[in-house]
C-alpha cells in the first residue's frame, strides 16, 4: 500500500515536471525575442526572473523524484524483512468457537 501511495507521488512529480518543461519551452522563445519599448523589456526582464525560479522548480522536482525512489527501495527492503519474520500464520479462531480442527474436522 505504502508503495502504491509512493507510485502516486512518484507520477505527480513527473507530470509536474513535464509542466515545467513545457513552461520553460515558452519562456525561452519569450525572451528571445526583441522588445523596443519599455513595457515589452519589463515583461521580457519578469519572464527572465520567471524563468530562473522554474529552473529552481525543476531541480527540486528532480531531487523529489530521487528520494521518492530512494523510499520505494526503503519500503520494499522493509516489506521483505516482514514478510521474511513472519511465521506460519496460526489456528483460524471462528468467533466464540474453537480453533477449526480441534474436533477432528
Amino acid at each position: 500500500m505504502l508503495e502504491a501511495i509512493a507510485d502516486e507521488m512518484l507520477m505527480r512529480v513527473v507530470a509536474t515536471q513535464a509542466a515545467v518543461y513545457r513552461a520553460r519551452a515558452q519562456l525561452e522563445q519569450v525572451l528571445g525575442l526583441e522588445w523596443e519599448s519599455p513595457a515589452g523589456r519589463a515583461f521580457r526582464d519578469r519572464a527572465g526572473e520567471l524563468a530562473a525560479k522554474i529552473a529552481d522548480l525543476d531541480a527540486r522536482l528532480e531531487s523529489a523524484r530521487g528520494e521518492i525512489w530512494a523510499a520505494r527501495a526503503d519500503l520494499a527492503e522493509l516489506e521483505a524483512i516482514i514478510l521474511s519474520t513472519m511465521g506460519a500464520p496460526g489456528p483460524i479462531m471462528v468467533p466464540g468457537g474453537l480453533p477449526r480442527g480441534i474436533l477432528g474436522g
